[in-house]
């Protein structure tokens, strides 16, 4: 139920309805080189809207390695996968959990514009870069069980969200510590993505 609830507050963040802990305790990430290159996606999505946007063409429950996730601190076995395709623009959805049940990640990956999304959270976003990239920061301090990093990408925005299990309750991280560790998350999926709007 958290989860569906957490994926459906970041669509309606993330202008779906527009048309019509400190740093020792998040997931911890195993280094590797950043210089992965992403293989661009040929295939039909699983998904695809009546709109004219980009085909939503990084699918992050095809696209994401194993060995990425569990480089991020999550278990690739707890897959769960979704899609909202609406007249309008698409989203592809994935998500995960860590080990421990500490944390579930999910990824969104959409064809809504990073123009729509900056205006869409502009009020409490901070604007970032992932991996050259263009992205945002977005906490709010009525919802501190969630953190979310939002990345530029070439057919729309790769959104990167953190959410803290209420099964969980033993760990309340601080506010000022609640994203440590995402803008790495969001690093080393982004590395996946298809190559082509690295911000100058």
């Amino acid at each position: 139920m958290l989860r569906r609830a957490s994926i459906a507050a970041l669509l309606v963040a993330s202008s779906i309805l527009t048309a019509c802990g400190s740093s020792g305790d998040a997931p911890e990430a195993v280094p590797v080189s950043d210089t992965t290159s992403a293989t661009p996606t040929t295939r039909v999505p699983r998904q695809v809207d009546q709109s004219d946007r980009p085909l939503v063409v990084f699918d992050p429950c095809l696209d994401i390695p194993d060995e990425a996730l569990v480089e991020a601190g999550y278990d690739p076995q707890t897959k769960e996968e979704d899609a909202v395709a609406a007249d309008y623009h698409t989203f592809l959805i994935c998500s995960f959990d860590t080990r421990q049940r500490q944390y579930g990640l999910n990824v969104l990956s959409s064809n809504i514009t990073f123009a729509e999304q900056q205006k869409k959270i502009r009020d409490y976003s901070t604007p970032i870069e992932i991996n050259g990239r263009r992205a945002l920061l977005e906490v709010r301090r009525a919802e501190l069980d969630t953190c979310t990093v939002s990345v530029e990408a070439s057919y729309g925005i790769l959104i990167v969200s953190r959410v803290l299990f209420s099964t969980r309750s033993d760990y309340i991280p601080a506010y000022e510590d609640w994203c440590n560790g995402l803008e790495e998350t969001a690093s080393i999926i982004a590395r996946y993505l298809p190559v082509g709007t690295e911000h100058e």
